[in-house]
């Protein structure tokens, strides 16, 4: 059964710098991907189209059969997709319990010290905290 698929999705940044074109893929409940490719290829431009971050120019993206777009890409990514960035996207003068709270419906330090922060390090500056621990 899949989970994600891709339908003739066309992307560009502008005019003359079309980065997917008539793209098509599926992706299976259950089975690893690794999406490869040069420096540019757009790689980082269809996860940003399947975490419903951008929408494609051309094509339909589907989550479970469903056109991600019928609701709306807030739901998508509320309800359906969790998004590790390549870049942290941490607010750097604030402390990671500070930022938790501007999106987690849980107790902010309760989620930290689940994901092996301690008090002191989840009250720290994220610029004081390692790559790991950001």
């Amino acid at each position: 059964m899949s989970v994600f698929e891709i339908k003739d999705v066309s992307y560009s940044y502008d005019k003359s710098k079309r980065i997917l074109t008539a793209v098509n893929a599926v992706f299976e409940t259950g089975k690893m991907y690794a999406i490869l490719g040069v420096s540019g290829s757009g790689k980082s431009t269809l996860l940003s189209l399947l975490g419903g971050l951008d929408v494609p120019q051309k094509g339909e993206i589907l989550f479970d059969g469903v056109d991600i777009s019928e609701h709306t890409l807030e739901y998508h990514r509320r309800d359906h997709v969790s998004l590790i960035f390549q870049s942290y996207n941490l607010i750097d003068y604030m402390t990671p319990v500070e930022n938790v709270k501007l999106t987690a419906k849980q107790d902010a330090l309760l989620v930290l010290k689940h994901l092996g922060l301690t008090e002191d390090e989840a009250k720290r500056n994220v610029m004081k905290l390692s790559g790991g621990q950001q």
